[in-house]
């Protein structure tokens, strides 16, 4: 079982859940490739939810999730939904100009409504 990256299901729904919470920069970065791995195992386009609550962006973590989003086109691994929670207000716009299809909620209750209605969307 990996350290950060888990399956959970909210409301019959198959949701991704990387626990980057409190993480500091190199376990941030291993959570990411946790999550890299697993997107690419997986190849589907399970719905996808990462709590950084308390966690600071740096170059390095930023690199690090462009790379996972840049793996991801190029297994052509479906797109997901993605849902992201904790970030402040400006590593939100950040976040949103790099990645503009995530989601972005205040707490992981919040973010799991939105994936299990989205994913109820696509089926």
């Amino acid at each position: 079982m990996a350290k950060y990256v888990q399956w959970i299901t909210h409301k019959g729904v198959r949701i991704l859940f990387v626990n980057g919470k409190g993480l500091p920069e190199a376990e941030y970065i291993a959570a990411f490739e946790e999550l890299k791995q697993e997107v690419l195992k997986e190849r589907s386009s399970a719905p996808v939810l990462i709590d950084l609550s308390n966690t600071s962006m740096t170059q390095k973590t930023t690199a690090k999730a462009k790379e996972v989003s840049a793996a991801q086109k190029a297994a052509k691994v479906p797109d997901a939904p993605s849902a992201v929670v904790g970030l402040s207000k400006l590593a939100k716009t950040v976040a949103q100009i790099l990645n503009p299809g995530t989601h972005y909620f205040d707490t992981v209750d919040q973010a799991k409504e939105w994936l299990a209605k989205e994913a109820g969307k696509s089926q």
